[in-house]
């Protein structure tokens, strides 16, 4: 459907892609990806080479701007030629370029398309229908993510206004139909999102009003007016104002508008003998206090149009035990209920009842007779009999039939309607994919709450003004409950008879409860209904399911998995996804996949009232043997040249992450980070000190380029934790070293030098001598940030000492380097370009490309203090472009600096401001110290200007 963008090669509303028909199209540079978005916002018009020089590069184009354009384009034309021809074409005009691509392909111009049409619908209900497959084109709320191109700023902004616009048009249709207690959690989200939005919040009190809700409609707007006070000096508008003393005084006019007369159609009489065919209204009392589920809501609404069409549809709610399947499946139906003339009818198949077996399919059937009125005697005897009937009766009647809680397809099938025009929705924790393969069923996946929908929940159980008083202890009371409704709704109905129970006095007990793995606290239904997914899984996937229970983050990879096991990755791929299919775990990303909080206590002490001791510690040091070589392999692709390691060898059985680039080895830390770091701290609960300070010292490469400097800090602490606790020099060593440079990062001198010290004692200690030089190479940039150049000078020179004796050729480059940006420093300008292009030369026979890009920036330091500004202005674009290549943000913000200084002193004030600008943009989002003596460059250079 038009409305998840599979039919849209071309998107920008979310991370910018080209999808052709074997994937997504990979772009060899980043640039690449940022000229295609730009041609993307200006389809099918020419845009000139300028134009694109100056979106791609501002004012800081290089004089080769206009070439790197043209190749740039030439490896996009290739790039767009799918197998079954081009994508679209990116013409050579006169005037520049234009990329044609083929209407509908663009999801940008089909949101515009479909919003404009929306604007002349006939009906409210038309034009919601229009805009809400107008914004299920957007993947999130940031368009053009991964665009890193100047022009990215204002386009988003541009962008997230139409986003903006288009959902107050949907609530304003909504409103228009009378669906205004439907889109209240919705709205509630659009006011915390944009709060000077004062549209928003008048459809919000509009919608709260006709619920009934005057106290709360009354309540958003003196929130809104003390939100846009306090935080932004504004006042509340004449709508907002106008709109309260109307709800004040009962005005009738804003009252919903009158429902549209139920029309049911003659009813066939084919199987009653010319009675009228009766229509059942079979759905469950709908579950008080619901909340959230706004895009899963809005996807069955998107199906059920398509049923009115006259296709019949069959969706399936797939989700774990106690994540809301039914809640959401019946609130839906009975929301759309009048939408079905035909009736309703409900069963609950009983698929994961514990104790009781699954409802026969013929039971169900009988049932779905009786209610369809069909006289006892002529039911046949046989399922397929019974099922033909069954068909018969519906046949022609635009019904929904809710079969909640099936076991699996087969338990399913004789339940499908075979005419058109119907709707069927199937909730189970099975997949069904059988259903979804044969049958052409739509899948809705349930993931457990988002904080501030089951915070919404908690409101709608207990009281708003309960919930508000304690946030924080709601918001505990979700996370202690891994955000499952079920599990949510048990703690609130306790809570509900105990009105004078503190919400914190709960959230403690529930945090005792788990922390004593008190399994009586949830044994009736949430602990029960994992218990009988677990026991129908085969004997190896329980197993790993146990194991999976001792992962220490929220996530794991299929290494990982295979690792806990001891198994290979290929054998525990099918045992991952049978747990899949169960819904013990989730699958949310390809080959990622996480265990709700709840599953993994209840894996976690199975594998402990299971498995034995020895077998739970074999394990874990797989597991942890996996994080580090893994980390390690991937810090060594990131930075070949980095202090090695000697890796205490990984346990039989432990898979190790293969990395085809520094790339892919740096996305792996990314998404591992927070895994990483839980790792690292079951290392130190274990007293495992070679893992602990070896994992932190792999994991120190990334932290650091990534401005993770907190986390560096802390990591380095456990690391020493550890290894003082274990008597172990070499872990104590290379921790306090590695802490000592983190501690710099953060201008922690005092703390950074008596860190270095200790670890060139230890160094000392060991005979290390390029362990002693790396270590009094910190110390000279810890003299440096003090501005103590002469000390700083002296220890470099020490390193470069040692790095000699010890045959270090890296190092000796690293130490040439500082030598000669600290004879710059000093004012002695040939000694430091000297030692500048030494380190350069050894950097470049090296390939350390890191090492040359600090040496090039150096040197283009020396040569402009010598004045001879324009070989200078060379070295640090030489340095910028290696940079950039490494991804490596804050020693970019150095050069860039660097680069501003030197055309201030050429007196090109217009590239001097354009280069601090990135610079300092890049600052603030590190959240670095230096931000702020850059931005006084700037304001010197702004009062110059007279600005």
């Amino acid at each position: 459907m038009i409305a998840d963008g599979d039919d849209c090669n071309f998107r920008v509303l979310g991370p910018v892609e080209v999808v052709a028909s074997g994937g997504q199209v990979r772009f060899a540079r980043r640039q690449q990806l940022d000229l295609v978005a730009f041609l993307m916002l200006r389809a099918d018009r020419v845009v000139a080479t300028g134009e694109i020089v100056e979106a791609m590069w501002g004012g800081a184009a290089p004089r080769t701007a206009g070439i790197q354009v043209q190749n740039m384009v030439s490896a996009l034309r290739a790039a767009l030629h799918d197998t079954h021809g081009p994508l679209a074409t990116v013409d050579r005009q006169a005037a520049g370029y234009a990329l044609r691509i083929t209407a509908g392909r663009l999801d940008l111009a089909v949101f515009e398309r479909l919003v404009g049409r929306a604007r002349a619908a006939a009906t409210p209900a038309a034009a919601a229908a229009m805009l809400r497959e107008a914004l299920g084109l957007w993947r999130g709320t940031v368009p053009l993510a991964g665009v890193r191109a100047t022009f990215a700023t204002a386009a988003r902004a541009y962008l997230g206004e139409q986003r903006d616009t288009a959902l107050e048009q949907l609530f304003d249709a909504e409103l228009g139909c009378g669906n205004h207690a439907g889109i209240v959690p919705a709205l509630t989200d659009a006011v915390a999102a944009n709060p000077v939005r004062q549209r928003f919040v008048a459809q919000l009190m509009i919608a709260l009003h006709r619920g009934g809700r005057v106290t709360d409609a009354l309540g958003a707007f003196r929130h809104a007016r003390r939100v846009l006070s306090v935080e932004y000096g504004l006042d509340a508008g004449r709508e907002l104002r106008e709109l309260e003393r109307r709800i004040l005084l009962g005005d009738q006019t804003l009252d919903p508008p009158p429902a549209r007369q139920r029309v049911v159609s003659p009813a066939s009489d084919h199987d009653t003998g010319g009675a009228a065919v009766p229509v059942p209204a079979q759905l469950p009392l709908d579950v008080r206090g619901f909340a959230g589920r706004r895009a899963e809501l809005a996807r069955l609404d998107e199906l059920a149009a398509g049923a009115k069409a006259g296709a019949t549809t069959v969706a399936v709610v797939v989700g774990t035990a106690g994540v809301g399947k039914t809640a959401l499946a019946v609130h839906w139906a009975q929301r759309t209920a009048a939408a079905f003339p035909g009736g309703q009818l409900y069963v609950n198949l009983r698929g994961f009842h514990p104790g009781a077996r699954p409802m026969d399919p013929g039971e169900a059937l009988r049932g779905f007779l009786d209610a369809l009125g069909a006289a006892p005697e002529r039911v046949p005897a046989g399922l397929d009999a019974q099922a033909a009937l069954y068909r018969s009766m519906v046949a022609g009647r635009r019904m929904l039939i809710l079969l909640d809680n099936a076991l699996d397809a087969e338990h399913v099938r004789p339940l499908l309607p075979g005419g058109r025009g119907g709707t069927v929705l199937v909730t189970s924790r099975d997949q069904l994919i059988d259903l979804v393969a044969r049958e052409g069923a739509v899948p809705v996946t349930l993931d457990v709450l988002p904080a501030a929908e089951a915070r919404q929940l908690l409101s709608a159980r207990l009281g708003a003004h309960r919930v508000d008083a304690d946030r924080r202890a709601a918001d505990e009371i979700a996370a202690h409950c891994a955000r499952l409704p079920l599990a949510l709704a048990m703690v609130a109905a306790r809570a509900a008879v105990n009105p004078a129970f503190p919400l914190g006095s709960l959230s403690a007990e529930l945090s005792a409860a788990r922390a004593a793995s008190d399994a009586d606290y949830f044994s009736t239904d949430v602990q029960a209904a994992f218990s009988w997914s677990y026991r129908r899984l085969t004997s190896p996937a329980a197993r790993l399911f146990r194991l999976l229970g001792l992962h220490p983050g929220q996530e794991v990879g299929t290494d990982a998995a295979a690792s806990v096991a001891g198994e290979p990755a290929p054998e525990i791929r099918p045992l991952l996804a049978e747990l899949v299919r169960a819904h013990l775990v989730t699958e949310h990303l390809p080959g990622r996949f996480s265990l709700h909080d709840l599953l993994r206590a209840y894996a976690a002490q199975l594998a402990h009232d299971t498995d034995s001791g020895p077998d739970l510690l074999a394990a874990r040091r797989r597991l942890l043997a996996h994080y580090l070589h893994s980390a390690y392999a991937a810090a060594m692709l990131i930075y070949p040249h980095r202090m090695r390691l000697e890796l205490t060898p990984a346990d039989p059985g432990t898979a190790v992450t293969a990395f085809a680039d520094a790339e892919q080895a740096s996305a792996w830390f990314t998404v591992e980070h927070p895994v990483l770091l839980a790792a690292l701290n079951t290392a130190a609960d274990e007293r495992l000190s070679t893992h602990a300070w070896q994992l932190a010292s792999a994991m120190s490469t990334f932290l650091d380029r990534s401005g993770h400097w907190h986390d560096w800090v802390a990591t380095q602490r456990t690391a020493l934790t550890v290894a003082e606790r274990c008597t172990d020099r070499v872990g104590r060593a290379h921790a306090h070293g590695s802490l000592g440079l983190a501690c710099n990062r953060l201008t922690r001198y005092d703390e950074a030098h008596a860190h270095l010290r200790r670890a060139d004692s230890l160094f000392g200690e060991l005979d290390d001598l390029a362990g002693q030089a790396y270590t009094h190479l910190r110390m000279s940039l810890v003299h440096e940030g003090q501005g103590e150049r002469v000390a700083a000078l002296a220890d470099a020179q020490q390193a470069l000492d040692r790095f000699q004796r010890a045959g270090h050729r890296i190092g000796q480059g690293q130490a040439l380097n500082s030598i000669g940006w600290l004879h710059a420093q000093l004012g002695q300008y040939t000694e430091a370009v000297e030692h500048c292009e030494q380190a350069v030369a050894v950097h470049r026979a090296l390939g350390d490309r890191e090492g040359l890009a600090n040496a090039l920036d150096s040197l283009g330091f020396a040569y402009h203090c010598r004045g001879d500004h324009r070989r200078a202005v060379v070295c640090y674009r030489q340095a910028l472009v290696v940079l950039r290549r490494l991804d490596d943000p804050y020693y970019e913000t150095i050069t860039l600096t660097h680069l501003g200084d030197t055309h201030h002193a050429a007196g090109d004030r217009r590239a001097a401001a354009e280069a601090w600008r990135r610079s300092l943009a890049k600052l603030d989002e590190l959240g670095h110290p230096d931000a702020r003596e850059v931005r006084e460059r700037l304001a010197r250079l702004d009062g110059a200007w007279g600005v």
